[in-house]
């Protein structure tokens, strides 16, 4: 087996991996069916854990709002929220993403329940969420009163963070003691615009005990009621951005449901024995912005759990960290990626040598294998023992060659999910890729072609172009003992990989065209060495 076919296996294996991996976690994590475990208690309050799932009766969806709605825009340095007066929610949420340039729609058309910050309750809280408020624009108070209920819901924003507070006060105005049951709206109608955003969509539930509850894109659409009484902060998840709410109160459980097709998120409250007179207050701390750690710093260190690139997670943070530091220096995440690439390559250099060295070995020993075989074709088990023998007589393994490359399929995956999750590369610039998060598109076409879409990608073919050169340097040494079928592999493979890396992001693209360029040079120097060796023996 030759070193280009082994370098397939390994990437082969990790692309494998990669795509498995999404389907793999789902079967892992638990079903929102499934009960949580029991919790230790928690500051002397004893913790209630229980599942309830709802199937309710379907009910058309009301998609607009009636003629009397009004919206009122309050504009931050960091965001621009639109106010809707019905159910005193938040409509719509802009996040000013400065370092990217870009405004983000990170919530649009949340109505009714799907509202931020809307409360939908029963008894004397039963249609709050269609319930008229007054906006004071001035002291960003929302305010609805009834013969039974006074409700005031205030919010303030963090200066120079992506930080908001939120306050609702609800004021019992009847004569006798009430139950205060509702559920609060903290997360809904989550962009899903970027390259594969749907697949990063995710609910996570973090407890004071130190467990964590991840629900998936799909799971979420599921009507549920997870009752833990622990609740730390829950994150609500796409590609690029997050919605982190954290109550200041004794939330009863968390619930999910489908609100028009949208995943809807959010805190139960059931508080029991509100006295005549008596006002409850909830306060929920967010965080709304990127998944950058610097910026989910500055609100909450804790917050920093959200970032979350897999399995492998902590190396793509040693990466991610890398990444930065070139950044810092040029100023340019194209060319950082080449930078990081080259610290991966140099840091590998020892597994990649040993691995070169060992295909060496073995390409030298060919001859004798191929003899071996010619000579015992008819005993299979003769010609095993003799190939064995003669990787003792030569101190050869055969899989020394294959087990560095293994081992370094851990990093080229923390890399892939670095690289294709990382908000740093959103609307990044280099060359004349204007996104490192997306296709290069380095030609736009009038029209869609099937499988390259309406763009012509670069870079996918130059990578195509490098891996042909890559096995060519391989074939100076190995052509005359390649079998027809290595040959027609050798021949599809670039192509294959081509097809693979097409719709992927171009700064994932860039990396592994770097890094397949690395490669070739250092298998060009091995080999000469070996011939200045040969010619000087």
């Amino acid at each position: 087996m030759h070193l280009e076919r082994r370098v397939l296996l390994a990437v082969t294996l990790s692309i494998i991996v990669i795509l498995i991996y999404p389907l793999i976690l789902a079967k892992i994590n638990p079903e929102l069916k499934t009960s949580f475990q029991k919790s230790q208690p928690v500051q002397k309050q004893e913790v209630i854990s229980k599942n309830i799932e709802i199937q309710p009766e379907e009910k058309p969806s009301i998609k607009t709002l009636p003629s009397s709605a009004k919206m009122v825009s309050l504009n931050t340095a960091k965001y621009i929220l639109d106010i809707n007066n019905i159910g005193g929610s938040i409509f719509r949420l802009t996040v000013k993403d400065a370092k990217r340039q870009h405004d983000v729609i990170l919530i649009d058309n949340a109505i009714y329940e799907a509202g931020i910050l809307s409360l939908e309750g029963k008894g004397i809280l039963t249609g709050l969420s269609s319930q008229l408020f007054v906006i004071q624009e001035d002291t960003k108070n929302i305010v609805t009163e009834t013969s039974d209920f006074r409700l005031e819901k205030h919010i303030s924003f963090l200066k120079d963070k992506y930080g908001m507070e939120a306050v609702i006060d609800i004021t019992n105005k009847t004569g006798q003691t009430q139950n205060f049951t509702t559920d609060i709206t903290m997360g809904s109608n989550i962009s899903k615009k970027e390259l594969f955003e749907n697949r990063y969509i995710e609910l996570d539930i973090y407890y004071k005990d130190g467990s964590v509850k991840k629900i998936a894109t799909h799971n979420l659409l599921d009507y549920n009621r997870l009752y833990k009484n622990d609740i730390a902060w829950i994150a609500l998840k796409n590609k690029y951005y997050s919605i982190i709410a954290r109550p200041d109160f004794n939330a009863k459980g968390v619930f999910t449901k489908n609100i028009s097709g949208e995943p809807s998120i959010g805190f139960i409250i059931e508080d029991a024995s509100v006295a005549p007179g008596e006002t409850k207050v909830y306060r929920i701390d967010f965080y709304i912005g990127p998944m950058e750690i610097k910026e989910l710093e500055k609100v909450d260190p804790d917050f920093t759990k959200a970032l979350n690139f897999g399995f492998l997670t902590s190396i793509s943070l040693v990466l991610l960290s890398i990444l930065q530091f070139f950044y810092l220096i040029f100023h340019n995440y194209g060319i950082s990626i080449l930078f990081l690439t080259l610290c991966i390559s140099l840091f590998l250099y020892p597994l990649t040598f040993k691995s070169l060295k060992s295909m060496q070995k073995l390409q030298e020993l060919q001859p004798h294998i191929e003899r071996i075989r010619q000579e015992n074709k008819n005993n299979p088990t003769k010609l095993n023992k003799e190939i064995m023998e003669l990787y003792r007589r030569y101190k050869v393994n055969p899989m020394s060659g294959c087990m560095p490359m293994l081992f370094q399929m851990p990093v080229f995956i923390a890399l892939y999910n670095t690289l294709s999750r990382s908000v740093e590369l959103k609307n990044a610039p280099f060359l004349w890729i204007k996104d490192l998060s997306m296709p290069d598109a380095f030609f736009k076409l009038g029209f869609s072609l099937p499988l390259l879409g309406n763009a012509i990608n670069l870079l996918p073919i130059l990578m195509i172009g490098a891996m042909i050169l890559q096995q060519k340097t391989s074939k100076l040494s190995t052509a005359s003992s390649q079998t027809e079928q290595q040959r027609m592999m050798a021949n599809i493979m670039p192509v294959m990989f081509g097809v693979i890396f097409y719709s992927l992001p171009s700064g994932l693209v860039l990396y592994w065209l770097t890094s397949t360029l690395v490669t070739s040079a250092m298998q060009f120097l091995c080999l000469r060495k070996q011939q200045h060796n040969h010619g000087t023996a």
